[in-house]
């Protein structure tokens, strides 16, 4: 088959290298997978050249292209083509995008199952030709290469100097944005399901508004409900935003020598941590290789997979995560992976103490951890799942 991927901006150039490493996963699967930079000048000129055969579906992250049209038609249309696409990040942060309307090409799969479940109860029936759960895949190395087991952990405790790494943004601050000088119904309702998803380790914000709203006696119809998920954009990035700064702030008053690479940590008031620089992601992948324990912060995807935890496995580092529904059938806490709980976050820095200090049992979860992505979440297993999606979508719908 022929497959043209896309890819444009990216912050820290992460989308931009899955959209690479799964292209090389296409390519080792015996189809062409050709690569279209839509940032890059010559960008609309290499599409031009790829649609002069036909081609099969096009694949893009955050639906990346999907409003390019030929006059007053989607390009997909014109093509015959599907439109296939993975969000790693919440419906409402791109939400007109997911209104673009096709001819049953638009396929959509989104990194945690409640983003399923919202673009599938918000949207008509027919306007998607198929949604499904995957989260992004594990980045190994540039080109990537499946890393060796025996050269990751024959020499795991010496080879590995940064003892614990967190590599993030930090955003500050936590602000309830959605508040203005009035207070009323939808304002009042926010700071409600913001407090009440808090509450509780892996409740969906849209789950916390529908109770809320449940515990004022009042039920919206569906349009009317789904124009109040997408004005909750803020009280999301709140939640989120509030989550990662307990986080620090509970590791940084036990004293936990965490090093950090990201943006915004200039004026970081975390004296404990060790702020090394904003870091990309391709630089990412070395620290990996020398890390023993990274700790994930799953941005209140509360039901999916983070791709900070694939990659580190897949590059033989122990990870510790807040939980998610996704981790919770996936993997053990202490076998595989190790956990924490928003519930329950003073607890954290002695499990990071208690786990440092026992490397022996910590490479054993890097290994085990490893073997679980090498197993189950490669670019490779990805690019299965698409192709078979491809598959069954063509059989229900052309």
């Amino acid at each position: 088959m022929r497959i043209v991927l896309l890819k444009g901006q990216s912050q820290y150039g992460s989308l931009r290298l899955h959209i690479d490493q799964l292209a090389a996963a296409f390519a080792a699967m015996g189809h062409e997978a050709i690569v279209v930079d839509l940032a890059a000048p010559d960008g609309v000129a290499r599409l031009n050249a790829a649609l002069a055969r036909p081609v099969q579906f096009f694949y893009a992250l955050n639906s990346m292209g999907v409003d390019l049209r030929v006059g007053d038609r989607s390009l997909y249309d014109v093509a015959d083509a599907l439109f296939m696409t993975l969000h790693v990040d919440h419906p409402v942060h791109l939400w007109s995008r997911l209104e673009t309307k096709m001819d049953r090409r638009f396929v959509v799969s989104f990194l945690d199952e409640t983003h399923v479940k919202l673009a599938r109860d918000c949207f008509p029936p027919d306007h998607f030709a198929a949604l499904s759960l995957m989260p992004p895949g594990a980045n190994t190395s540039i080109p990537p290469v499946m890393p060796d087991e025996r050269q990751l952990f024959q020499r795991w405790e010496a080879d590995r100097d940064i003892p614990l790494l967190f590599t993030g943004t930090y955003r500050g601050m936590p602000q309830r944005g959605w508040r203005g000088a009035e207070r009323n119904f939808v304002t009042t309702l926010f700071d409600d399901a913001a407090d009440l998803a808090l509450s509780q380790d892996t409740l969906a914000l849209e789950d916390a508004i529908d109770q809320v709203l449940a515990t004022r006696d009042t039920c919206l119809p569906p349009a009317s409900r789904t124009q109040l998920i997408q004005k909750s954009r803020e009280v999301y990035q709140y939640v989120e935003a509030y989550r990662r700064h307990q986080l620090l702030v509970t590791l940084n008053r036990a004293g936990v020598p965490l090093v950090v690479y990201g943006k915004g940590w200039e004026d970081r008031p975390f004296p404990a941590f060790d702020w090394r620089g904003e870091g990309s992601f391709e630089q990412t992948l070395g620290l990996l290789r020398r890390t023993r324990l990274v700790l994930n912060s799953n941005n209140n995807f509360v039901a999916g997979g983070h791709e900070r935890v694939f990659a580190a496995q897949i590059n033989g580092a122990a990870v510790l995560s807040d939980t998610s529904r996704y981790y919770d059938r996936h993997y053990a806490d202490g076998r595989d992976m190790l956990f924490y709980r928003w519930t329950a976050l003073d607890t954290l820095p002695a499990r990071v103490e208690a786990a440092l200090a026992g490397p022996a049992g910590l490479a054993a979860i890097a290994r085990a951890g490893f073997h679980q992505a090498a197993t189950h979440h490669t670019w490779d297993a990805r690019a299965r799942h698409i192709i078979d999606l491809f598959a069954a979508v063509n059989i229900l719908t052309r």
